[in-house]
């Protein structure tokens, strides 16, 4: 399921940004972007969010008093030039504080530890047992991270990282694209270009050169096309 977001800013650049940002990642949708605090309320009111971007500084009601009118708020992730305003931030139960300029790397920290907040407060059902081809461990910049491949959408080199996009999030693995596909078990995934390995189960449609996965397109690469042609042969009707 995406995580529903809204950015409430006054400012069109930093509204450009975020919005760059929450786009490139599939376990996020932009659902609103709002100048102000009012224009935010009244949306807030009408639909669910679960994560919203708040800038502090804006004309009429600031964020900080505006998260002061709010009865239930969604997960809350503060976006400010002024560091000054973190320690009152965190007393109104705000997940992280991004100070301006930020990178996509402590932006994605910030929205993993919200999405990982958020699924703590939801009671766990059990799990039926996966065997050892189910699931695979990626390198993070702290820990080694068990990851299920029934929720893994594709994989995305990103410079010297590369871009884990499953179901609920975007993780950051420090691991080449070919260490990866090395360690892929079976048919599950598929290479179709330098830069991405998908999943097989998760593609809608091959049209010419590039797969369409949800609101997706991903180029596949004239080296990569054969094997995943083929791979779709064998399940025609």
């Amino acid at each position: 399921m995406r995580n529903k977001c809204i950015i409430v800013d006054d400012e069109p650049l930093a509204r450009q940004i975020l919005r760059g940002f929450i786009q490139s990642m599939e376990s996020l949708e932009l659902v609103k972007e709002c100048s102000n605090s009012f224009e935010a309320a009244s949306f807030l009111h009408e639909n669910n969010v679960d994560i919203m971007f708040l800038d502090i500084k804006m004309p009429g009601l600031s964020g900080m008093e505006f998260l002061r009118t709010l009865a239930k708020a969604p997960k809350v992730i503060i976006t400010t030039a002024f560091s000054e305003y973190a320690l009152e931030g965190y007393e109104y139960s705000v997940t992280d504080y991004l100070l301006k300029p930020f990178s996509f790397e402590r932006f994605l920290k910030a929205v993993n530890k919200a999405i990982d907040s958020k699924q703590s407060s939801v009671p766990h059902t059990a799990k039926a047992k996966t065997n050892y081809e189910d699931f695979v461990f990626l390198k993070t910049d702290k820990a080694e991270l068990k990851i299920e491949l029934k929720d893994i959408i594709y994989f995305e080199a990103y410079g010297n990282f590369v871009k884990v996009h499953t179901e609920d999030k975007t993780i950051l693995v420090s691991q080449t694209m070919k260490s990866i596909e090395e360690n892929l078990h079976g048919d599950k995934f598929f290479r179709v270009h330098k830069s991405y390995i998908v999943s097989f189960d998760k593609i809608d449609k091959l049209e010419g050169n590039s797969v369409k996965i949800r609101d997706k397109r991903i180029p596949v690469g004239k080296y990569y096309k054969r094997n995943l042609e083929e791979a779709i042969k064998r399940y025609r009707v």
